[in-house]
Order: structure tokens, then sequence, then C-alpha cells
């Protein structure tokens, strides 16, 4: 007996659907692939990216943070990439690649459960709101924290939004709290919202629920920080607090609004419309709980003085899906509207940056930079060759078992080439004000031992710098204080006497010894 037409039409219906559903994926995921690969490989050089490759190579062969080598972050992203990186190399590339990773994990979680808890078609379109927002996936693949923190991030949303109220959810949002401020400090008011809401569901918690929240907290906390207590509490101290501290009072520069706009001005409208909406219904829900949570973690991280459009970059992916989910449930589009949608949100951001900072960077109009921030170094293209090039010049100008001298230390992972514990911040590595027998004890460098490197030691054939003398250990730690012009004025002079320039091209100012001074 034949099937009715109806059923018969609805099956090919349902079949047809999937087809377009599942080249819709396809298409996202390739679009996302191919930006993904873009930021890769031409995001211009950040300073940071150096010192944390050097940093998680000594974590790999057993060393310890704080103990053996200063750290300004919390050290669970060091023993998070440890092993990926050890598998796949520290250079440049391999960390930018493993942060592609972890972004791509919170953006698949936050895609899949909108799909779950919307429509397919919602998940979907989240996607391409993100692989075209150029600043956001700028910075999330830089070798810094916030591919990890973005992950812990959305696994912390998931859990709030997913699991039912009680005691497990409280445990679980306990330990990715204490995770997610392990990795990164200042995303800690997104858990702690997030955390609190939880233990306050609309009502009074349990004991049950009270000994689940703060003992996921605890155990979290334990795993994150007791170990390097222990080892060294005044040096852990020292770079995850003090170091920042200390340095507010000379941070004087401010975010404008155009700045803070363009770092994702679809997912800014995004909110916005589903905030207005929702203040109709005069209901809190778990999606609002998750946006306050977004919103408090941007406020402490974006308005602050000496702040960059960067350190918001972790909490815009769960404001989205918040703020997406609360606007389905008002809407009910189709997948029509859906994509027009996310095609005019998406249009926003890439328009962004160029209206607003159409007059500030002229010098970037007709290039790809022109979709970035002002703060975000331009894409640079030539990066993998002049990398490359670096490359080449410290290997054939310093021996393996020679100790690499100098504040761009990605060339130092690249190479392989061991960093003295003192210089593996980077330009955060010099202090002019700190006694010798403290700087020593923190790990820090003073200009006596540079000298000593510079000038005194033949085995130091090669020097590795950026093109930038301030991070050129130009600021003095932990008060970041200009080192006086005079002072560098007379080192820059000594080195001109001691060593050739081998190369400058892009970031790179590589120096090597000569055989004998000028005179």
């Amino acid at each position: 007996m034949s099937p009715p037409p109806s059923a018969v039409t609805s099956s090919h219906s349902t079949s047809a659907g999937r087809l377009v559903l599942w080249l819709a994926l396809g298409l996202v995921v390739a679009l996302h692939v191919l930006s993904a690969r873009w930021h890769i490989l031409y995001g211009g050089l950040n300073a940071d990216e150096g010192f944390y490759a050097v940093a998680t190579r000594a974590v790999a062969q057993g060393e310890i943070p704080y103990r053996d080598f200063g750290f300004t972050q919390p050290p669970l992203v060091l023993y998070a990439n440890a092993l990926p990186l050890r598998l796949l190399g520290f250079g440049l590339f391999p960390q930018r690649s493993l942060n592609a990773l972890w972004a791509a994990g919170a953006l698949g979680l936050a895609a899949w459960w909108l799909a779950r808890r919307t429509h397919p078609a919602w998940g979907l379109a989240l996607v391409p709101l993100f692989s075209l927002c150029t600043p956001w996936m700028y910075f999330i693949h830089l070798g810094k924290t916030y591919g990890l923190t973005t992950q812990l991030v959305m696994l912390a949303t998931w859990a709030f939004l997913q699991l039912p109220a009680g005691p497990r959810r409280n445990f679980t949002l306990g330990v990715l709290a204490a995770l997610g401020t392990g990795t990164r400090l200042p995303a800690a008011p997104l858990f702690g919202v997030l955390w609190l809401l939880a233990l306050w569901p609309g009502r009074r918690p349990t004991a049950r629920e009270l000994l689940a929240a703060f003992g996921g907290a605890g155990l979290g906390a334990t795993f994150v920080l007791l170990p390097f207590l222990l080892a060294d509490a005044a040096a852990m101290k020292f770079w995850t607090l003090d170091l920042h501290r200390l340095s507010l009072p000379t941070r004087t520069w401010n975010l404008s609004w155009r700045e803070v706009a363009a770092l994702a001005p679809g997912v800014w409208l995004l909110a916005i419309v589903a905030l207005a909406f929702a203040a109709r219904r005069r209901r809190f829900t778990r999606e609002l709980g998750v946006m306050l949570a977004a919103a408090a973690a941007l406020a402490a991280n974006l308005l602050p003085g000496g702040v960059y459009e960067e350190y918001g970059v972790p909490f815009v992916l769960p404001l989205a899906v918040a703020a997406a989910a609360l606007l389905y449930d008002e809407l009910k589009s189709p997948p029509a509207a859906t994509l027009v949608l996310a095609l005019s949100l998406a249009t926003a951001q890439l328009l962004a940056a160029p209206v607003l900072f159409s007059r500030t960077q002229p010098d970037r109009h007709g290039t790809a930079s022109m979709w970035l921030t002002p703060n975000a170094p331009p894409y640079n293209p030539a990066l993998p060759a002049q990398l490359a090039a670096a490359r080449r010049v410290v290997e054939a100008s310093l021996a393996p078992d020679a100790p690499f001298i100098g504040t761009n230390l990605i060339l130092a992972a690249e190479t392989d080439r061991a960093v003295p514990p003192v210089l593996r911040m980077g330009p955060f590595s010099f202090t002019a004000e700190l006694p010798p027998t403290v700087a020593a004890r923190l790990h820090l460098v003073t200009q006596p031992q540079l000298d000593e490197w510079y000038f005194r030691h033949p085995d130091i054939t090669f020097l590795g710098f950026f093109k930038r003398w301030d991070l050129d250990y130009g600021w003095s730690m932990p008060s970041f204080t200009d080192v006086p012009d005079d002072a560098r004025a007379r080192t820059l002079d000594e080195l001109q006497r001691h060593f050739d320039l081998a190369d400058q091209e892009g970031d790179f100012l590589l120096l090597v010894r000569r055989k004998t001074p000028r005179p």
C-alpha cells in the first residue's frame, strides 16, 4: 500500500531541510577555518606572545612558575597549553593554532547550545557573527590567555544555562570559577556573578547546595593555587597581584567609546535589542543572568583606566548566546529571517571600524587592517617570511647551548634556545627600582646584569630585540615607569660599539656581536 502524498511530501521536505542545514554547517565551518587561518598567519606580532611561549616551554620541562621564573598571569594557562605545545612545538604559529582550537571549541559549544535551545538556524548564524568579527578573531588567536579563558567562560555559561538548579550545578560552577580565575584573574567578575546567581536561584539555598558551591570553588582553588603558594607565595603574590596593582597609577590612558563599540558592534546591537524585548516581560531568566555576568566582566575589563579593548574578548561570546536566546523567545523567526538578521549584524561589525576610525587611521584604508581597532597592530602578510628569516639569523649567530638574551623571546622559542629565568617575561623583565637582592628573589633583571651579558660575555654573540625601544627593557618593574632617556641612550651607544645590525625586518631587531668593538 503506497504512503499518502502528504507523507511523501513531508519526508522530502524534511530531507531537503536537513541537506540545507548540513550545507550551511559546512559553509560556516569553512568560513571560520579560513578566517582563523588568516589570523594565525598574518595577525601582527604581539610582544607578549614570546614570553607565553617560553614560560609554557619551561613548565613542560618541569619548572614551576613564580618559584623558578616570573609570570604575570595565574598559572593554569601554562599547564593547559604545555602538553599540546610539546606536541605541536613552542613557536608562534603552533601557539596561535592551539588558541584557535580553544576558540573554536568555545564557539562550537555556544552554537550547539543555541541550536538546541532555539532553532538550528540560530546556532548556525552565531558562527559567522564571530568569524567575521575581525577584532574578536584577531585577539583571540594571539598566543595569550584569551582562547583558553573563552573556553572556560563558555563552559561556565553552558553549565549555568543547561544544568538544573541544585548541588551539581553549584559544584560545577565553583570548580569552573576557580579554573577560569586561575587562567585570567580579570575574568573573576563573570564567574563570580554566575556562581552567586546559581547559589540563589530565586530562593534560599539548601545546606547541600551551599556545601557544593563552596566545595567546588575550594577544590578548584586548591588545585590551581595551593602548589604555587607552597612553592613561593611571595613571588606569586608579586607577579599576579602586586605588579598589576602598582602599575595602575602610571597607566593614564582610557578606552574611547569608539574603541569599545568597534570590538563587537553586532553583539552590542543584538544585546540591546534582546534587552528591549525582555524588559517587557519583567521576569528574570537564566539568560538575563548570563547577560548580567558578561556585562559585569566587560565593565571591569573595559571601563577602568589603563586597559585595552582586547581584555573584553572572553566575555563577548556568552553575551551573544544569551541575547540570541532571549531574542528568539520573542521573535520565533523562521530560518530566512534569521539569516537576514545574522547578515545585518555581521555587516554592522564589518562597517564599524572603517566608519568609526576613518579619520584616526587613514593609513589603513584600502588594507585588511582597516577592519581592526587602532590598538591592534596591523595585519602583516609578510610575517611568516620575516619570522623564518629572523630564525635563520639566530641559528647562524648563536650557538645552540648559548643563552638567548633580549626581549623578542618568540625567536628563542622558535629556535629552541634557552632563556635565563630573569629574562623570561620579555619586556616586563627589567627593574631599575628594586634592590639587586629583591630583584633576584623575584626573577627580575637589573642593568648591571644586562651590561654583563651585553659587553663582558663573549659567548653572547646575538641579541634579539623589538624595533620599539620601549619594549626593549624600556620600562622598570613593578611601577612601569619609563627608563630615563639618558640611561637608554648610553646603553644604545654601547650596543652600537659592540654589535652590528643583522636584520630589522618587521618586528625584529637582531644584533650580532662584532669581533672587536668600535672605538
